[in-house]
């Protein structure tokens, strides 16, 4: 007798899903009124507004984003080309409605928007500007599919795949406060103009619910000699190495790690009683999601040679385990004073900036823009502030991308003969790529047994003329008999009919 009880096998998968993708605008507004001890204002060289994202944390259904904003005003004062520094730093808070997202992930990313800077007087400066922080928190649901089931004559299509079974992340805020010493060679330091912080991690090791991670904070600052009275500016460059330990519980070396380490902060101050000497406060954000991968069988689609048969898609799909991809290339650009005037240079910085994806059947092409600063001085010994945009573009050939996030690693300078400062920068683009194929299995089979299907006056075997490139699935459907009968029987060695012809069908009870 036939079983009638059909047996159903399945697996759960973890799916990121999109919890909240947001973003909000912060108004920048402060009134500079110039202490005593700093000169009047002649000329501004440039206003800046850098915004940072300090600390993110979430409290049951509401995230907390903490940003800041540092203002640095450079500018000149009559009969001196000194470069001056104007500094304040405003803190600003915002929460937001997150409803109930399980093991969240959260990227926030803090972009200025614009920033405009008035002299109302000698001592007096007014700014005003606004920056954008876009917001994306990832989480996670659970989705059963189906890996096999028996009885009830059930025929199985079935695709061995890869999926996420298991998802972890962590968070956590590093602070680091270190002692920096100037080279034998440099001046002292008078008051840093900028400094700015670029992470290398070069090392992460798991232990049984530990991650360790390895690397530099390479730290860059630009300052301005203590006894100098020109138009005088020093770069120092240091590395300090970091190690933390990150506890996450349930983490083993069979989880695929993505660990993201960011700097939110990086200030430098000058001992005033040794102006060799800087404390250096950093501030690291480390964004850790782990996941586990098994290997299954999905059935994605079912028949049933005896009864008849409802399948229905699961509202997922599984595409694999995605691979990183990471390339590094070169782009370039220049800038220059006015025509015919010399130019020196004391420092260069680079930033990637509006980048896009377009991808084809031969690869992918991401673009940008390459924003390029410099601060030197003119023929006559002032200051200047140059400022340029070059456009680049780099071919992942082979590969589809849909984003990409690239950054700069370094750059670098030389000064031709007709006084331009040719900017070479050395980029890294970073991306991940997905199996191509994705499948989508069934979540639910079910079959009618109170309904045989009338098999009366069905005969063993029938023939059948199929076309070359058939599925023999879909012919073994439509018969409703089992494709591996169909192979044995024809001695056939692909589940695709290789020319047209004529095919024996066995039927099967």
């Amino acid at each position: 007798m036939a079983d009638t009880q059909l047996h159903v096998s399945k697996k759960t998968l973890i799916q990121t899903v999109t919890a909240l993708d947001t973003s909000f605008e912060q108004s920048v507004e402060k009134d500079f009124v110039l202490p005593d001890y700093c000169p009047d204002v002649f000329r501004i060289l440039k206003c800046k507004v850098c915004p940072r994202v300090i600390s993110q944390s979430i409290n049951g259904d509401r995230l907390t984003i903490d940003t800041d904003a540092v203002i640095r005003v450079l500018y000149l004062s009559e009969n001196s080309g000194k470069i001056n520094l104007l500094e304040h730093r405003l803190s600003f808070s915002k929460t937001l409605e997150l409803g109930n997202c399980t093991e969240a992930s959260v990227k926030a990313e803090a972009r200025l928007d614009y920033v405009n800077c008035r002299v109302v007087s000698q001592r007096r400066v007014d700014i005003r500007g606004a920056y954008t922080v876009k917001v994306k928190v990832t989480g996670e649901v659970k989705k059963n599919f189906v890996t096999d089931a028996d009885g009830c004559g059930i025929q199985l299509r079935k695709l061995q795949t890869s999926y996420p079974a298991q998802r972890i992340t962590a968070s956590k805020r590093i602070t680091v406060i270190e002692e920096l010493e100037l080279g034998g060679a440099k001046p002292p330091v008078g008051s840093v103009l900028e400094s700015e912080c670029r992470i290398d991690r070069k090392e992460m090791k798991i232990i049984q619910g530990k991650l360790i991670t390895k690397g530099d904070a390479e730290i860059e600052m630009v300052y301005t000699p203590a006894e100098s009275t020109g138009a005088a500016a020093e770069t120092m460059k240091f590395a300090l190495p970091f190690s933390q330990v990150i506890d996450i519980d349930g983490i083993d070396e069979g989880y695929e790690v993505d660990i993201e380490t960011v700097s939110s902060c990086c200030n430098i101050m000058p001992r005033n009683e040794d102006p060799n000497r800087l404390e250096c406060e950093l501030i690291m954000l480390v964004n850790c999601t782990a996941v586990r991968y098994e290997s299954c069988e999905a059935v994605t689609d079912a028949f049933s040679t005896l009864y008849p048969c409802e399948v229905s898609k699961a509202d997922c799909g599984i595409v694999g385990m995605a691979q990183r991809y990471e390339e590094s290339f070169q782009a370039s650009g220049t800038v220059s004073c006015a025509e015919g005037e010399s130019l020196s240079i004391f420092s260069v910085k680079c930033e990637a900036a509006n980048i896009s994806v377009r991808s084809d059947d031969s690869g992918s092409v991401i673009s940008g823009s390459l924003m390029i600063t410099a601060l030197g001085a003119d023929a006559y010994g002032t200051a200047v502030y140059l400022e340029n945009e070059a456009p680049f573009e780099y071919t992942a050939e082979g590969i589809a991308l849909t984003e990409a996030e690239v950054t700069v690693r370094s750059c670098s300078y030389h000064l031709t003969e007709d006084n331009t400062a040719e900017i070479k920068a050395d980029l890294t683009v970073r991306s991940e790529i997905c199996e191509s194929r994705k499948i989508t299995p069934l979540g639910e089979i079910n079959v009618d047994t109170s309904e045989k299907i009338n098999c009366s006056g069905r005969c063993a075997v029938k023939l059948c003329r199929v076309e070359a490139g058939e599925d023999l699935w879909d012919i073994a459907k439509r018969c409703r008999t089992s494709m591996t009968a169909i192979i044995e029987e024809n001695e056939l060695t692909s589940d695709k009919t290789e020319e047209s012809g004529m095919l024996l069908i066995p039927l099967i009870n």
